[in-house]
């Protein structure tokens, strides 16, 4: 099961760097892909080097050896063998040689600077003993005039041929292994290919049980934990890391052509890159964690909250850019083409992602100002609940209806704030209208007990206590009641005022009082102009 488990992450990293590099395979390995077209403004002559080199390839792709053997200056004694030569060069140059058309001449006199007078050089191939061999073409003068691979280099092609593919192998696999696969790998190096992935997995699993055990003897002679934590969680980086590592010598062993040599090469780099940058995401992940833990130690806990996981998510963006602007490079694009790119169309990108923008900085914004934590009930313009997330672009906010709400942040900057999470105490403030038929007595009586039951509350902030009369209204004399309690609470505050409030009540029945009502006298004249009862209504 770990096996497996570590060749699926190796193998969907694979396909991550594939993707990265935004190539299908077959041009990513320049196999099977049409030869690169010259950017430059020079035309091609049809009598260049360059345009020789493509005619041969065109000509071997198509299976046509007599014509494509016509581009090699084959000696007289070898006529009859020309075709052969022709596919066995062809076999020479997909396996042993990465060849880059760009950089042949299109001139008809070829390239002149290159110190070779009679030819071009595209290459050195070693042969058989181990000695380097130009691998040139020259000019015959026609008519037409035309370039062909000189009479040296083709009296190298069977050294080269016999060569290929390790000698070894050839003298113990079947004939029918010798053939050429897909992308012009042989079939024997395909077979040696699924061999050597599942030993690739086994020998990273085997290199990253190694590393990490040495390491944690290390690490059991420290006096902290950190470190303990860190090498459990690099476990699958470690086994990444072996497997890139190990991945270069284990596929050199099949001499794989440079095409594909090249791309495995890559793709290695690109796994030792890819698990340096998941080694900074788990860093990035256990830092966020220890510092949450020590908040809530220190007392600090909401804070943390709302300030580290936002931190983390800055850090694993900016991480996320320089992985892609890595992996684009390790694929050979021009990272700095592309960055002077966003440069000039930066204008563009601006005015494009303006609000993506705004939202972002407004959440710098609410971090900065401390304006609510993770956990507070907030009123934030018509919103109000508790605060559930703050993002990278919204805040989430849990309402009183249980639905949850998502604000952008830049809007939410600009909002007037009110938090409830900040109080220090919480405000009791009702206005007792009493009838106008209570006494001033009564009311001196009602104000100072209903001051003195508030007082003798334990939860009363004794520094401010008002009860007094401020007002006079149409059917009513008013008292106003203002007071605070020591409890942030919301559900306990709603007890405490519950307990007052029905205090409240007591007290003025006590007293003799009443409780007010909106009401209205009417006074009826009757015809002897001798006021009736009034009635109230």
């Amino acid at each position: 099961m770990v096996c497996l488990h570590v060749c699926r992450r190796a193998s969907v990293a694979a396909v991550v760097l594939s993707v990265a590099g935004a190539l299908p395979l077959s041009a990513q390995l320049g196999i099977g892909a049409r030869p690169p077209q010259d950017t430059a403004p020079t035309t091609v002559s049809p009598a260049s080097p360059r345009a020789a080199v493509q005619e041969f390839l065109r000509q071997a792709n198509t299976g046509d050896w007599n014509k494509a053997a016509e581009f090699l200056s084959v000696p007289a004694a070898k006529r009859e063998r020309a075709p052969l030569l022709a596919r066995r060069f062809k076999t020479v140059i997909d396996q042993r040689l990465a060849l880059d058309l760009s950089t042949l001449s299109p001139l008809v006199s070829g390239d002149t600077l290159d110190d070779d007078l009679t030819g071009d050089r595209l290459a050195e191939l070693s042969g058989p003993g181990g000695r380097s061999e130009p691998l040139r073409l020259v000019r015959l003068a026609g008519p037409p005039v035309h370039w062909v691979f000189s009479q040296a280099t083709v009296n190298q092609i069977d050294g080269w041929y016999e060569a290929l593919g390790s000698p070894w192998v050839r003298e113990r696999v079947p004939r029918t292994l010798l053939g050429e696969g897909p992308f012009n790998v042989y079939w024997w190096q395909w077979i040696g290919l699924g061999i050597g992935l599942p030993v690739l997995v086994l020998l990273a699993w085997v290199l990253g049980a190694v590393l990490r055990s040495m390491l944690g003897r290390l690490a059991k002679r420290t006096v902290t934990n950190w470190d303990d934590v860190l090498l459990e969680n690099l476990r699958g980086p470690f086994r990444l890391w072996a497997a890139a590592l190990a991945a270069t010598p284990l596929f050199g062993v099949l001499a794989l052509n440079p095409r594909v040599s090249g791309f495995l090469d890559d793709s290695a780099r690109g796994l030792t890159l890819l698990a340096l940058f998941w080694v900074l995401l788990r860093l990035i992940r256990i830092a966020q964690n220890r510092l949450q833990h020590a908040a809530w130690d220190t007392g600090q806990g909401a804070q943390a909250r709302t300030l580290v996981p936002l931190l983390g998510n800055f850090l694993r963006v900016a991480l996320a850019i320089i992985a892609l602007l890595v992996a684009l490079a390790q694929f050979g694009y021009p990272v700095g083409t592309l960055l002077a790119g966003l440069g000039i169309g930066g204008i563009a990108v601006a005015l494009a992602a303006q609000k993506t923008v705004e939202h972002l900085f407004g959440s710098v914004s609410l971090a900065a100002d401390r304006a609510f934590r993770v956990g507070d009930w907030v009123r934030a313009g018509t919103t109000e609940g508790e605060v559930q997330r703050i993002g990278l672009r919204s805040t989430s906010f849990r309402t009183i209806d249980r639905t949850v709400v998502r604000v952008p942040n830049g809007r939410l900057a600009d909002e007037r704030i009110e938090t409830f999470g900040e109080r220090d105490r919480i405000l009791l403030r009702t206005d007792i209208d009493l009838t106008y038929d209570t006494t001033p007595e009564q009311i001196t009586a009602i104000r100072d007990a209903l001051d003195a039951a508030l007082r003798a509350h334990p939860k009363i902030w004794p520094d401010t206590v008002r009860v007094h009369v401020v007002a006079f209204t149409d059917s009513a004399i008013r008292l106003n009641v203002v007071s605070w309690f020591q409890t942030t609470e919301w559900n306990e505050f709603l007890r405490i005022r519950h307990d007052m409030l029905m205090q409240f009540m007591r007290i003025i029945g006590d007293k003799g009082a009443a409780f007010a009502y909106p009401s209205r006298t009417v006074y009826h004249v009757t015809q002897s102009g001798q006021p009736a009862p009034p009635i109230d209504g």
